[in-house]
């Protein structure tokens, strides 16, 4: 994700089933016996892009996704493209799950805003000091009573301390090991089958991934307390499409914004 767009929100989208079909989860048990391997992909279609609080598309955006599963393992691409084409992201991970609460995974995030600028870094350049690329690795734990929680560590690539870049330019190269940690509960179906999450999100250190996208906001601060409400809305006896949308607030800025969207898979 870009750092340096000025940013607000409760942003971390849910992850929901695209157009889902109600024994996805048996179909997906039944690629995986007969293949040892399983997959799922689709499309979302969102108002606005906002990610841990940061801002990153202020129109409408398309966000296809294609994830391949074996046994506890996950290998997924997402992408997400403005209509303009004036900014895209491509992002790859790998993840491992252990008994459905504990996931380990390592993010590939890949962004640019214009393609048509010189001397932009190209997608195989991997570089330290000249890549678009950031590698981020996350833990994330979920409980059996909705409950859940998220760190991650920005740990290579594109988050460096650019703000020391004239005071200090030998520690502005160095990684500004951007951390972000979140905290929420899942409420479902608690009103007409609308499942509710209230979270917050916190940084600990200076990055310009979050904040005002200039890494100047010193150790913690609060970047986002929000509100995403999903349903799933019947189409057919067998068909239904997840909408969802977001409302949030973002105490370092101090200002507010909510997205909405839909997804469709297969």
């Amino acid at each position: 994700m870009k750092k340096i767009i000025l940013t607000f929100a409760c942003a971390t989208l849910i992850s929901f089933g695209a157009l889902a079909q109600e024994d996805d989860d048996e179909d997906l048990e039944i690629q995986e016996k007969s293949s040892g391997i399983a997959f799922d992909g689709g499309f979302d279609m969102t108002s606005a892009y906002l990610w841990r609080g940061n801002l990153l598309l202020k129109g409408a955006n398309f966000q296809p996704y294609i994830d391949f599963y074996a046994g506890n393992f996950t290998l997924g691409l997402w992408n997400c493209t403005d209509f303009n084409g004036n900014m895209k992201e491509f992002d790859i991970f790998a993840s491992y799950t252990i008994a459905d609460q504990l996931t380990f995974t390592v993010t590939d995030y890949f962004t640019q805003e214009d393609t048509n600028v010189p001397n932009v870094p190209k997608y195989g350049k991997y570089k330290a000091d000249e890549t678009a690329h950031t590698f981020e690795f996350s833990v994330d734990w979920e409980s059996n009573f909705g409950l859940d929680a998220s760190m991650n560590v920005l740990f290579y690539g594109a988050d460096k301390k650019y703000w020391l870049e004239l005071e200090d330019p030998d520690e502005a190269e160095k990684n500004a090991y951007g951390t972000y940690f979140e905290l929420g509960y899942n409420l479902e179906d608690i009103i007409s089958n609308v499942n509710i999450r209230p979270c917050v999100g916190m940084v600990f250190n200076p990055s310009t991934w979050y904040g005002d996208g200039t890494g100047t906001h010193d150790g913690f601060n609060v970047v986002n307390i929000g509100l995403q409400v999903s349903k799933d809305i019947p189409i057919t006896d067998k068909f239904k499409l997840p909408v969802y949308a977001t409302f949030g607030y973002n105490p370092q800025l101090d200002d507010v914004a909510a997205f909405a969207g839909f997804q469709l898979g297969f």
